[in-house]
């Protein structure tokens, strides 16, 4: 491939001066060229560790099948997507970066895109050397919105970098605390109580940076859903230190809470699970585990035990991105059946929306490209992809739901960045919920609606509740991850579930009944 900057010309200059934070900066044009017959993708990764093996695999299978359909289609011509692993051994081996700049710099200019990205210390590190060769680049892993505030800060320079999945901490925060709010609930019908009946709950996170944020954001949203906080929130080893924890669930065990609320990314999340069975049995897990999302970690003999047995995650309720026979579009069965049949029936983590991230970049490609008969080459505008990326009009339906990044900032009457009133009513049906816009109101400007960051909400993409339950008997069942959230509560709940996203009293294709286990409900009861 090659990228060709050109010398710049007078209508890009004055677009350039009216970029936010680009009053200095004198925008490059920057063209695509692609060769040979292909269009190559780097994947970004510790390739043979959790997380970036997903995200190889998710790519694969996109680059499987789109090449199975003919490849990318510009003016009449086909050209294969080439998938290209690039070694960064951020999750485990070097979280600096340094080594994924290194990797990233010897084969940048052999690579139209790049896919993935992990581990936030280390992309922040790296992915310069894909901003420096003006390379778009999608990561499919890092949470933190400050990565994406770049694009706020100095467009000219990050507009490159877009966010494909998951979803930024502050959006995290706020769907724990929705999904607990559901199973609160539940909970609260079971037992008998009020709806207004206050529940207890304590936090218990990983002490990274990761953390921090969502679990601010927990902690100021949990009084809206009547849960009382009982302790400050406790921080652990994020490697999973048993006696330390150990400690912490004899303290969380001694204020009997009906919940708990985790906070972990690795190997803490697992201890967790070991032991929180013996310390605090009466209370649901109901938070971010991502050790819990896969099955790897229990082993198979215990996903075959009916309960009271089982695995250690029996019945916790975490965030997530897909569970089995949950379709949150019409694109989500396939995917699914297909990864875990490439990974001897792994779930996927968020990392493998790569897949998603792909088919987006060839809609982009399609739709912008031309191909030169007479050089025997296509090209694309750097700048025609980012638009179109950045044009809500283009959302594209994926695995996950309605895909789309929030646009370049305008300002606010603050002069402030924030997404304007025009912008945020492309994204949401505001009139659908007479709700009163005002773009200098903290909930519109950023974080967390920040440029080129994954849109929120119903209708766009929410993420799932998902949670593990025994389906079959004694001799032939088996433990499975299944979708419980969003769930719908009945037409009378619309105006409580209700917010400026739209209404969340909906459930996906496949969403199963959320399961209590009956000791929890007995032990509460007033």
């Amino acid at each position: 491939m090659k990228r060709i900057v050109l010398l710049i010309m007078l209508s890009l200059l004055v677009i350039g001066s009216l970029l936010p934070g680009c009053a200095n900066v004198t925008p490059r044009a920057v063209r695509y060229v692609f060769e040979d017959g292909k269009i190559s993708i780097g994947i970004v990764a510790e390739l043979n560790a959790t997380a970036g093996a997903m995200q190889l695999t998710g790519a694969t299978l996109a680059q499987e099948a789109i090449n199975r359909n003919g490849g990318v289609h510009i003016g009449g011509v086909s050209y294969i997507m080439e998938v290209v692993p690039i070694e960064t051994g951020e999750e485990t081996k070097d979280p600096t970066g340094l080594t994924g700049v290194s990797a990233l710099t010897a084969a940048i200019d052999g690579v139209d895109f790049i896919l993935g990205g992990f581990r936030t210390e280390a992309v922040e590190v790296y992915r310069e050397v894909a901003m420096d060769s003006e390379v778009i680049f999608i990561s499919c892993g890092v949470a933190a919105e400050t990565l994406q505030h770049s694009v706020v800060d100095d467009y000219a320079g990050y507009r490159f970098w877009f966010k494909g999945m998951p979803h930024n901490e502050y959006f995290m925060g706020q769907s724990v605390v929705r999904i607990l709010g559901a199973v609160a609930m539940k909970l609260r019908e079971k037992m008998g109580v009020l709806p207004d009946y206050t529940l207890n709950a304590t936090i218990i996170a990983d002490n990274l940076p990761w953390a921090y944020k969502q679990v601010v954001v927990m902690t100021e949203l949990l009084k809206d859903i009547n849960v009382n906080l009982v302790h400050t929130p406790y921080w652990v080893d994020s490697t999973g230190n048993t006696a330390g924890m150990q400690n912490v669930l004899t303290s969380i065990g001694a204020f009997d809470p009906q919940f708990v609320i985790p906070v972990f990314s690795g190997n803490a999340g697992v201890l967790y699970d070991m032991l929180r069975s013996s310390y605090i049995p009466n209370a649901m897990s109901v938070g971010i585990n991502v050790m819990a999302q896969l099955k790897s970690p229990w082993g198979a003999g215990n996903l075959t035990t009916a309960p009271p047995g089982g695995p250690a995650c029996a019945y916790e309720v975490m965030l997530d991105t897909w569970a089995e026979g949950l379709n949150q579009t019409s694109k989500t069965e396939a995917f699914l059946a297909a990864f875990m049949n490439s990974t001897s029936e792994e779930y996927p983590l968020n990392t493998a929306a790569t897949y998603d991230a792909l088919f987006g970049l060839k809609a982009a490609i399609e739709a912008v490209a031309s191909y030169d008969a007479e050089e025997g080459v296509a090209y694309a505008w750097a700048d025609d992809i980012i638009q179109w990326l950045e044009d809500p009009a283009n959302a594209q339906m994926t695995t996950t739901g309605n895909t789309t990044c929030y646009p370049r900032p305008g300002t606010t009457a603050a002069g402030k960045p924030a997404l304007t009133e025009a912008q945020v009513r492309t994204l949401y049906d505001l009139d659908s919920y007479n709700y009163t816009y005002a773009y200098d109101a903290k909930d519109w400007t950023m974080p967390a609606h920040t440029s080129h960051d994954l849109a929120y909400g119903p209708a766009l993409v929410t993420g799932i509740g998902a949670q593990w339950q025994w389906f079959g008997n004694e001799t032939t069942g088996v433990w499975k991850k299944v979708g419980v959230w969003p769930m719908d509560f009945g037409d009378q709940y619309d105006e409580a579930l209700t917010d400026q996203y739209g209404c969340w009293n909906f459930a996906y294709n496949g969403t199963v009944a959320l399961v209590i286990p009956q000791n929890i409900i007995d032990h509460h009861k007033p």
